[in-house]
């Protein structure tokens, strides 16, 4: 049987804090803002409990989600989402038909898979020719990160998903190697920006504007991509 380690991991509030305060999701809500998108089909892989669905301010679409913990689930239909129970396992399909999305959601997703050809391969049959992704992950190049790895410490890598802190991560990113890999799978790159740059390992000492200025030292990657045929 396989190991669902994200079934019990996202099991409440605690484990991720109110998404609606994270700076990186306000920033990818404010991009989906930004498209002043109307009647289109939006697909949040990983949705939690339905908090970025929830932050987009033209209610005038369709909302879908995936999420694998039954919290999050729950959750996220109180909201009102469409929403179904999925745990991306390298080999099955998304469970949607081909062509079907305008935009397709992936925030802090790809870090989590093994497959990441396959996984982008999904999301690209998915969505319809000329349609939107939307995807962050956590830089491995930011700020503080670079200076644990300057001083011999471990720069956030997780050595375990057994770990009792744990996120389940097993891939890290730059901006470079995941502009590369969006490309590869035939995503062209609107723009690639970031949220925050850290300055305390809890996130509380932070600047935007640094981020905005230096992209490649904040803590998350943010890519609006297109998909190319």
């Amino acid at each position: 049987m396989e190991k669902n380690i994200y079934k019990n991991l996202y099991s409440d509030q605690k484990n991720l804090g109110d998404l609606a305060d994270s700076p990186r999701v306000r920033n990818m809500a404010a991009v989906i803002d930004g498209i002043r998108c109307e009647n289109k089909n939006i697909l949040d892989i990983g949705c939690y409990d339905g908090t970025f669905l929830s932050l987009i301010k033209n209610r005038e679409n369709n909302f879908f989600g995936l999420e694998a913990s039954d919290w999050g689930v729950e959750q996220a239909r109180r909201k009102g989402l469409n929403v179904q129970q999925y745990f991306f396992d390298d080999k099955a399909k998304l469970p949607y038909e081909d062509d079907f999305f305008d935009i397709v959601v992936a925030g802090e997703m790809i870090e989590h898979i093994y497959d990441t050809d396959f996984f982008l391969a999904e999301i690209r049959r998915i969505l319809k020719p000329g349609g939107k992704l939307l995807i962050s992950t956590p830089n491995i190049a930011s700020l503080g990160r670079r200076l644990l790895l300057l001083f011999g410490k471990n720069p956030i890598i997780e050595l375990s998903p057994n770990e009792s802190d744990s996120s389940g991560h097993i891939r890290y990113f730059t901006f470079e190697t995941l502009r590369q890999m969006l490309e590869k799978k035939e995503f062209k790159v609107i723009s690639a920006t970031s949220d925050c740059v850290n300055f305390s390992k809890n996130g509380k000492i932070k600047s935007a504007l640094l981020a905005k200025i230096f992209p490649t030292l904040g803590a998350s990657i943010i890519c609006y991509a297109k998909r190319s045929s």
